[in-house]
Parts: structure tokens; sequence; C-alpha cells
């Protein structure tokens, strides 16, 4: 995908030839560029790439859409390097040579199809802390009897206020109806979701799974939480150096529009700069095991519990804390994941073992902070 635009803050929105729609700028939310000046219209314009080369549409914009200093009176080529101002933002055109496909790793003699899944691990090691937990408070009265000490909080207390917001993301995988299944977590209450780019993005071609860019999001029942309420939504912004994608929902599962009074529950966000070794971790995710997953496919919510190890720097993208890694066995059933802080607050997804191992920890989250740049547009 050789076309990208670059906005202010300086996120690269790859344009991709396979979407018929092109790339869409404007106000509102469902824009997969999505800007909050008062001079930039709903739908403002968008850029379509056919082949090599790339075009610049006005959308009927009030204050239009502007090009090497003059307005646009129809659709106009674009060269790399080229300015777009539409409102008072100026956003500039990249065209970059496309990556060698990268070839997967051979897979071991006797290991073909396995897949390890550390999750139901993760889950009998709560449930035998907790009947732990039981047996301390059951036996020690019988030795003495000072005051009983304050209670515990258990791991899903501590978490109850992000399990509603954490959803159950499935990207179709072109026509081959299978699909890419992982975790996302809910951010506002429009439907902008976080989750792993691996779980909406093809990390070898850089490129959507489908066409039409569409991922299905199943939000669990606000009166029964056993049930997951499925609606459509598309990838608004995916960046392969953090590992992260963002996703917008824009309608109902068959197709209907959503009603005004449309809102989804949301995480409270947690700060990374506060963290230190030792301070406790917790991660939810509906378990994705494989691509044969559907809609109808029944699914559970699984919790780890840990803490933090330590935080990393990432020198591909300059930073100084690009990684927290946990002692809590992550695997790829468990990709997207949102991680929470001891208060329930989100603090980081996990892109899957094959982006983290980037960090030399299979199990190494990316921080929420790193996330902010592609859901939030402006100062």
């Amino acid at each position: 995908m050789p076309w990208f635009l670059i906005e202010p803050s300086g996120y690269r929105y790859p344009i991709s030839e396979d979407d018929e729609e092109g790339l869409s700028i404007g106000r509102a939310a469902d824009n997969d560029v999505v800007l909050t000046d008062p001079g930039v219209s709903r739908y403002h314009a968008y850029i379509r790439v056919r082949g090599q080369e790339a075009w610049l549409y006005d959308r009927g914009s009030a204050n239009g859409v502007w090009l090497r200093g003059q307005r646009i009176q129809g659709p106009v080529l674009l060269h790399p390097g080229d300015a777009i101002q539409v409102g008072d933002v100026v956003l500039r055109m990249v065209y970059l040579p496309p990556e060698e496909p990268i070839a997967p790793s051979p897979i071991p003699t006797g290991f073909e199809g396995a897949t390890v899944s550390y999750a139901p691990y993760v889950v009998l090691g709560i449930v035998l802390g907790l009947l732990g937990l039981v047996a301390v408070y059951l036996v020690l009265p019988q030795f003495h009897a000072p005051a009983p000490p304050p209670a515990t909080p258990s791991p899903y207390e501590r978490y109850a206020q992000a399990i509603p917001a954490t959803v159950f993301l499935l990207t179709p995988v072109g026509e081959t109806g299978s699909s890419r299944a992982g975790t996302g977590i809910i951010l506002t209450e429009k439907g902008r979701i976080l989750t792993a780019y691996r779980v909406v993005m093809n990390p070898t071609t850089g490129r959507a799974y489908n066409r039409k860019n569409q991922v299905m999001v199943g939000v669990l029942r606000r009166q029964d939480l056993r049930s997951l309420d499925w609606y459509r939504a598309h990838v608004v912004r995916a960046d392969r150096q953090r590992e992260l994608a963002v996703v917008q929902v824009f309608a109902r599962q068959d197709g209907a529009l959503l009603p005004n009074s449309f809102t989804l529950p949301t995480v409270p966000l947690g700060q990374v700069g506060g963290l230190e070794p030792g301070a406790r971790l917790g991660v939810i995710s509906f378990p994705a095991e494989g691509e044969a997953m559907k809609p109808d496919s029944d699914q559970a919510l699984a919790l780890g519990e840990g803490h933090l190890l330590t935080i990393l720097p990432d020198p591909s993208i300059q930073t100084q804390r690009g990684w927290l890694v946990s002692d809590i066995a992550l695997s790829q059933s468990n990709i997207g994941a949102p991680a929470l802080d001891e208060h329930g607050r989100l603090v980081g997804v996990y892109p899957g073992p094959e982006a983290a191992s980037r960090s030399g920890h299979d199990n190494a989250i990316r921080p929420i902070d790193l996330a902010r740049p592609l859901w939030v547009t402006g100062p």
C-alpha cells in the first residue's frame, strides 16, 4: 500500500486500492479521517487510489478542498508531497514503495495445525487461588479468634466496570467464509473500539482482510451478560508500527442504521506514567480459537491477573515506554485483550505474541499512551 495521507500529528493513513469508496475525510465519526476543525464539513472529501495513481475528490464541502493554493473543481490527480487543505487543517500525501511480502516461518515437523493456549491455565490459576483464600478463612478461626481481616476484593470485582466495555471482534477474511477473531475495548459511547492491528489488518500485506474493510462486533447484552448483540464496524485507523487499530461501529448486524440514542458502555482510562514494576495488572479477553468462528459461536470472557515486571523502550517508534511486560501467560487466543490496572482502568492492549515478540517477550503489552493518536484528532 504505497500511498499514505499524513495528518498534522504525524499519523499516517494507508489508502487501499481495494477500497472502492476511498479514504473519506470529514467531521462525522464514520469517516476514515475524522477532523474536529469547525471549517471541515461532516463529509468533506475523499481520496481514491487506482493502480499507481491517487485522485482527490471534493464531496460538496462548504469551504472547499484546496490543493497547491487553488480550490479544486473536480477530481484532481495527486503527487507525492502534495499538501491538501480542508478547513484550517493541512494534510500531506506520501508515496512509499510497497514492501516485499514476508514469508511465513516453516512449522516444525509434527506440529502442523497445533496451537497452544494459556487461557485455560490462567483461568484455572485464578479459580485455585480463590479456593485457597476460602480455605484459609475457613481454617484459621479454629486456632484463634481475632477480628476478621478486611475482605480482599476478588479479581472480578476489581475489573467489573471494564467487562461490559470488552467486545468480541470477527473480521471476515476475503470471500473465504472464515474470520479473524480477537478482543477489543470500547473507548467512546458512539462506538470507537481499540484492538490489536492483526485482528483487523493483514500484517503481511498491510491491507484489510476484506474489500469492505468491515468488522463484526459482539457487545455484551446489558440485560444478559451471557449473550452478545452484534454490530457492523469498519477500520478507521490502523498503525502497523504501534500494532494497534481503531474501528468504528456504524450499523446493526443486519445493516440497519443506528438510532440517535445509540450508546455503548465505555472503559475508564488509566495513566501508564503512574505504573511501576510490581503493579497489579488484569487482562480480559474473549478467547479466539481459530478462523472458523462465527457470530453464533458461544463465547465466554476469560480473566488473567498478574503483575507488571518492567517497562521497556521501543526504539522503532522512539519512545521510552513502548512495552509493558507482565507475568500473565498470554497467547494468540488473547489477541486484542485490554490490560487494566488495579482500579479497572485501561492501561494497554495485548497485540498478540508475534507483535509482542519484538520486545523480546511474548506477553508484552502496548501502553494506552501509544493508542491515543489513533482515536484522538487535534489538540
